[in-house]
């Protein structure tokens, strides 16, 4: 078979989720393909305009050892506003251009404003079905609040057109429905972790040396996207206290994003440079090791519009390798909604 995915973040550089997982395990036995898009873009010099020619990357593999997936990124005009405007044509034409070099016989799509309609557009054209999987409340993922009206519209759409959601959590599931979604095309599916990656038996020896952690410290470990909605700010603002009670207390945050600045920041005006460690990004195939090295694992996410509904995927890595969990109790989490 067949298959493509599309999104509209950027897969080679975005930390590995699910759809890294899914596609390279479907790779193994599919021909699969990837759209993406190069959100965070930045051009070479002010003479750098981009190019509205597609770019094509073999053997994408980051979650697994494997043959991987083709990833092809259409191109985009190297400006605000004009990089998802030029997108919005450029993936329509790579879309078709790749479901009829391909003959793709089924697409997975996580996206709605960049690419969604133009996928749906073009599955019904060529007779293919398209299955949309819910993670997210797309529009709350939108960095510009005046553009996140816009997106629930094309979510809408989005919903009302595929052949069949399936959704991560049943809030998502009523979520995807409340705006529009059939609810007999509506499955719950609830995300999954490799218990052959992510297990108590990963030996994090070496690791535990490298970051100076002696046999006496305890460890608390975050791992993930630094969003702006992860808690870790108002986490480290409160850490002096744990650190009154248990003084060898040592804090690993393994990610970065848009509160990585912040963060060092922070640990620097605190005097916490002893305490804690901010890796940065590291390896997918590092997250194992850095779990286990872990006391407590912890999910501070802030309870709003983004982060309500959703199920983090770290969760289940944080169990599946036997750690004690102190979280947010996002209501995504909750059994039963």
């Amino acid at each position: 078979m067949n298959i493509l995915f599309v999104h509209e973040v950027d897969l080679l550089n975005k930390v590995v989720f699910e759809i890294h997982n899914l596609a390279e395990i479907l790779s193994k036995n599919h021909n699969v393909f990837a759209i993406d898009y190069e959100e965070n873009w930045k051009r070479k010099s002010i003479f750098d305009p981009g190019t509205l020619r597609t770019r094509e990357f073999n053997h994408i593999s980051r979650a697994y050892n494997g043959r991987g997936f083709t990833l092809r990124r259409p191109g985009i005009i190297k400006f605000p506003l004009l990089s998802r405007l030029s997108a919005f044509i450029t993936h329509y034409y790579e879309i078709e251009k790749i479901i009829k070099e391909e003959k793709i016989d089924a697409i997975i799509l996580y996206s709605a404003p960049t690419n969604g309609l133009q996928t749906i557009s073009l599955a019904k054209k060529y007779n293919i079905p398209v299955i949309f999987r819910s993670i997210d409340i797309l529009n709350q993922l939108v960095p510009n609040w005046f553009l996140r009206a816009p997106t629930r519209i094309f979510e809408k759409k989005v919903y009302e057109n595929v052949d069949k959601i399936v959704a991560i959590t049943p809030m998502l599931s009523d979520y995807v429905i409340n705006l529009g979604a059939s609810k007999d095309k509506v499955e719950l599916l609830f995300t999954g972790v490799d218990t052959n990656q992510f297990n108590p038996e990963i030996d994090s020896t070496k690791l535990r040396k490298e970051l100076n952690l002696s046999n006496d410290c305890k460890v608390i470990v975050f791992i993930g996207t630094l969003f702006e909605f992860c808690g870790m700010d108002r986490y480290i603002e409160q850490f002096p206290e744990i650190l009154k009670e248990i003084p060898e207390t040592k804090q690993i945050v393994v990610g970065g994003g848009f509160l990585h600045e912040k963060l060092k920041q922070l640990v620097r005006d605190m005097k916490l440079e002893d305490s804690v460690i901010l890796t940065g990004f590291q390896p997918y195939a590092m997250m194992p090791q850095y779990i286990n090295l872990a006391d407590i694992c912890i999910n501070p996410f802030q309870i709003n519009d983004t982060t309500r509904d959703i199920m983090p995927g770290k969760i289940l890595q944080y169990l599946a390798c036997g750690k004690p969990v102190i979280a947010t109790p996002l209501p995504g989490m909750k059994a039963g909604g």
